[in-house]
């Protein structure tokens, strides 16, 4: 008897789960405003500091900011590119980047997963001392009114130029803008 029971009331749920609404509403406008797709702006400062061998060149520390231009194609997905410049403990790098987060379901406080990739160029020797790098990252970004967020997260940068490997613990504060519809 109780499992028919068990049975029928599984059932009545699972006809119930298509009723749901497919679409979250947004608290607020500015939330709302959030999730639309189009283009998008994110400018970061960035400090590091090296985790392996520091006593080669450009493996100590850096501090620098960077910028890129997006799409946010859906609510969760954005993807970029840009520039920037890193100050390292023995010289200036340039990076070139690709950029792509993937932000999870929330409302004003939004938890994000990014992937950065590209290269270093040295403008002292470019053709010897460029450096291609990797950037995974886990963050956190607050919607602080239409069009702007706030953003900070944390990462691991995996550099590799010519016979040297940089290893880096890097935090990053960003200012992101959306463009109007």
């Amino acid at each position: 008897m109780r499992t028919k029971l068990t049975l029928i009331l599984l059932a009545i749920s699972m006809g119930t789960l298509p009723a749901q609404p497919d679409q979250r509403i947004a608290r607020t406008p500015k939330v709302n405003y959030d999730w639309r797709p189009g283009f998008v702006s994110i400018t970061e400062a960035a400090y590091a500091f090296g985790l392996s061998e520091t006593s080669i060149p450009l493996s100590k520390y850096y501090y620098g900011i960077t910028t890129q231009a997006g799409y946010q194609f859906t609510r969760n997905i954005k993807a970029g590119v840009g520039a920037g410049v890193h100050r390292h403990n023995d010289g200036t790098l340039f990076p070139l980047f690709v950029d792509a987060r993937y932000s999870f379901s929330a409302q004003e406080i939004v938890p994000y997963i990014s992937a950065a990739g590209g290269l270093a160029i040295n403008p002292e020797d470019p053709v010897n001392q460029t450096w291609l790098y990797i950037n995974p990252s886990a963050g956190i970004r607050y919607v602080a009114a239409n069009r702007v967020g706030v953003s900070f997260s944390a990462g691991i940068i995996a550099m590799s130029g010519g016979t040297n490997r940089n290893t880096f613990l890097n935090f990053r504060l960003g200012l992101e803008l959306k463009g109007k519809k």
